[in-house]
């Protein structure tokens, strides 16, 4: 075996044309203008959502073309698709929990006021 077996092909590393990476900039340019459009108006409830949604996208571009996932096979995938598993599993149970803790039990669901030394410092108090 020569000390050159490594450039045979066998090894050979997948090179990104450029036109993806240009294509990359303008898709997250272009999202990133809409990010700026959109924050000008209130869609109500409705804000979060477009936002995360924007988010996601440009992630996903970031992603498989700077990271190369969109060239990546077997292992790779499965390991981020399960990790977003995971990371959506972890979130349901988190939400799940603060959106029916008063079904569980009514004491978690008010705020108890309790005496403490401790004061609230008002904006313009003079404390820093």
């Amino acid at each position: 075996m020569s000390a050159h077996s490594h450039l045979d092909g066998h090894h050979s590393h997948f090179i990104v044309p450029v036109r993806y990476y240009v294509g990359a900039l303008i898709s997250l340019l272009v999202l990133t203008v809409i990010t700026v459009v959109v924050a000008q108006f209130n869609f109500g409830s409705f804000n979060l959502l477009i936002a995360m949604l924007v988010a996601v996208v440009k992630a996903g571009v970031v992603i498989s073309i700077f990271m190369g996932l969109k060239w990546e096979k077997g292992f790779n995938r499965v390991a981020f698709l399960g990790s977003l598993v995971f990371l959506f599993i972890f979130f349901l149970f988190v939400f799940s929990d603060v959106l029916f803790r008063s079904y569980r039990s009514p004491l978690e669901a008010t705020q108890i006021n309790l005496k403490s030394p401790v004061k609230k410092l008002e904006p313009g108090s003079g404390h820093h």
